[in-house]
C-alpha cells in the first residue's frame, strides 16, 4: 500500500526554459517571422515541449493556434498537427503559413498582376489616407482584387505575405509609420502621423512581397511542409468547443487560453489585417470581465481538451499574469483552483516549466523586464 502512495503523491517536476523576449521569430524557421508578434509560443519553447511530450507521428493540438507557428515547429519535428482558432483572419494566416509556395511562384504570379489598373478612389477615403499613399493603396487593391478567394496557395501565401507588412513602422511595410503589432485606431494614428508631422508616403507594393518573402524563404520550404504524410490542419472554432477533432486523438495538447490584461493578445489581432484579408475584424462573444468568468472558460476549454487528448497524453498550458478589471491576476493561481476544484477527475499535474528572460536586450514594454525574469508559466497536466 505504501508503494502505491508514493506512486500517487510522486513530487511534481519544475524545469526551466530561456527565452528571447525579441526572438519570437529569432530562433526558428524563417517563415517564422511572418507576423512574429502573434505568436504565442516561441519556437525554442515549442521545440522543448513538442520534444519533450510526444513523439515522432504524435498528433499535436495548438487550441489557441493563432497565426500557425507551433504548426511549423510540430512538421519540422515530424509530428501531425491541428490548429484550432476562432479569427477567421488568423484561420486564414495560419494555413498560409503551413502551405508555403516558393519565391520563384511568388515572383511569377505577381507578374501577372496589373499594378497600375484604374481603381475608384472613392474607395481610398478615412481612414485610409492615415495610413497608405493613395498609389500604395491602388496597388494593395489590384493585389488584393487578383488573390482574393484564390485556390491556389501561391495566392493565399501572398495574402499573407502583405498582412505581415500591411503596417509597421519601417520602409518595409506599406504603411506610414504605425505600429508593427496591433494596427493603431484612426485617431491614435492620426496623433502619431501629427506628432512626426509626417503623412504617408509612396510603398512600392510588387517590391516589398518579393523582399519579404525572400526573407520568409531565406531557409527554404521545408519538405514536411510539402509533403502530405503529415496532417497540417487549421479550423476555425472556440477553445472550449472543438468538435472538428475526435475524441481520445490527440496526444499533445498546447493551450494558452485567454488572459485579459496580459501581453499574450497583442499583435494577435488587427483591423487593417482583417480589412486586407476580406473578413470582419473577430469579436469574442465571451467577455471575461472577473474571475468567475475566466475560471468558467477554463474549465470549459480544458474540459473539451480532456476529451480530445487520449488517456496518458498531456496538455501543457502556457499563463502569466495579467488583470481583470483593475485588479493584478496571478493566472496560474487561478488555473489551479478550477483543476482542483472542477477537473480533478480528468487531469493531473505533473509539473511546471518556467520560461525566464535569457537577456534584456530588445525586452518588450520598454525594456521594464531584465533577464531572469519570469516571461510566463507552463502548467503540464496529465489526462488520466
Amino acid at each position: 500500500m505504501s508503494a502505491v502512495l508514493k506512486l500517487v503523491q510522486a513530487p511534481q517536476f519544475s524545469e526551466q526554459v530561456d527565452v528571447d523576449p525579441a526572438g519570437y521569430s529569432r530562433n526558428g524557421h524563417s517563415l517564422q517571422t511572418a507576423l512574429s508578434y502573434a505568436h504565442l509560443w516561441q519556437a525554442p519553447v515549442t521545440r522543448y515541449v513538442v520534444e519533450r511530450f510526444s513523439a515522432k507521428g504524435d498528433v499535436v493540438l495548438d487550441v489557441s493556434c493563432a497565426s500557425g507557428s507551433v504548426g511549423v515547429e510540430c512538421a519540422l519535428l515530424g509530428r501531425h498537427f491541428q490548429g484550432c482558432v476562432e479569427d477567421p483572419a488568423l484561420v486564414k494566416l495560419a494555413r498560409a503559413r503551413l502551405s508555403p509556395a516558393d519565391i520563384a511562384e511568388v515572383v511569377l504570379r505577381l507578374q501577372f498582376i496589373n499594378f497600375k489598373r484604374p481603381v475608384d478612389v472613392r474607395q481610398f477615403q478615412n481612414p485610409f489616407p492615415l495610413y497608405f499613399d493613395v498609389d500604395t493603396f491602388c496597388e494593395l487593391m489590384n493585389v488584393r482584387s487578383a488573390v482574393r478567394n484564390g485556390k491556389s496557395n501561391v495566392d493565399t501565401f501572398i495574402e499573407l505575405i502583405v498582412a505581415s507588412i500591411i503596417h509597421g513602422h519601417t520602409v518595409a511595410h506599406l504603411s506610414g509609420y504605425s505600429s508593427p503589432q496591433a494596427a493603431t485606431t484612426p485617431t491614435e494614428q492620426a496623433a502619431l502621423n501629427r506628432k512626426r508631422g509626417e503623412v504617408p508616403s509612396y510603398r512600392a507594393v510588387s517590391p516589398r512581397i518579393i523582399k519579404k518573402a525572400a526573407a520568409l524563404l531565406r531557409d527554404g520550404i521545408p519538405g514536411a511542409l510539402q509533403s502530405r504524410d503529415l496532417e497540417r490542419s487549421v479550423f476555425q472554432a472556440p477553445s472550449y468547443n472543438m468538435p472538428s477533432v475526435r475524441t481520445n486523438s490527440v496526444n499533445l495538447a498546447l493551450v494558452c487560453p485567454e488572459q485579459p490584461g496580459s501581453a499574450y493578445s497583442e499583435g494577435v489581432r488587427s483591423w487593417l489585417r482583417s480589412w486586407w484579408l476580406g473578413v470582419e475584424p473577430f469579436h469574442s462573444t465571451r467577455e471575461i470581465s472577473s474571475q468567475a468568468d475566466w475560471s468558467d472558460y477554463a474549465n470549459e476549454t480544458l474540459l473539451e481538451t480532456a476529451r480530445v487528448v487520449r488517456k496518458g497524453g498531456r496538455a501543457v498550458v502556457r499563463v502569466g499574469r495579467g488583470r481583470l478589471g483593475t485588479k493584478p491576476v496571478a493566472f496560474k493561481d487561478e488555473l489551479e483552483h478550477v483543476l482542483k476544484t472542477c477537473l480533478s477527475q480528468y487531469w493531473t499535474v505533473e509539473g511546471t516549466i518556467v520560461e525566464r528572460y535569457a537577456k534584456s536586450a530588445g525586452l518588450l514594454k520598454g525594456g521594464s523586464k531584465t533577464a531572469g525574469d519570469v516571461a510566463a508559466e507552463l502548467v503540464v497536466l496529465r489526462r488520466k
